[in-house]
């Protein structure tokens, strides 16, 4: 079983998705180690939350980050 991501690692985390988000084709810093070998993947049920798997090979990183999301407009 890999590595969670700690707690104080989620902004990082948070950044590293937003960039992968932005430019998918390019390598991502993993916000456990610093190495750029970070894999994301959306695991996303729109509209209800976004789901990010996490993986990086360098440091063990196996984490699914959980956001929610307001629930849909009526």
């Amino acid at each position: 079983m890999g590595q969670s991501l700690p707690p104080e690692r989620i902004k990082a985390a948070l950044e590293a998705i937003a960039a992968w988000r932005t430019a998918p084709g390019v390598a991502v810093t993993c916000p456990v180690c610093g190495t750029a070998d970070l894999t994301i993947a959306d695991r996303s049920a729109r509209p209800y939350a976004e789901w990010y798997e996490l993986n990086c090979p360098a440091c063990g990183l196996d984490h699914t980050l959980h956001i929610p999301l307001p629930p849909p407009a009526s």
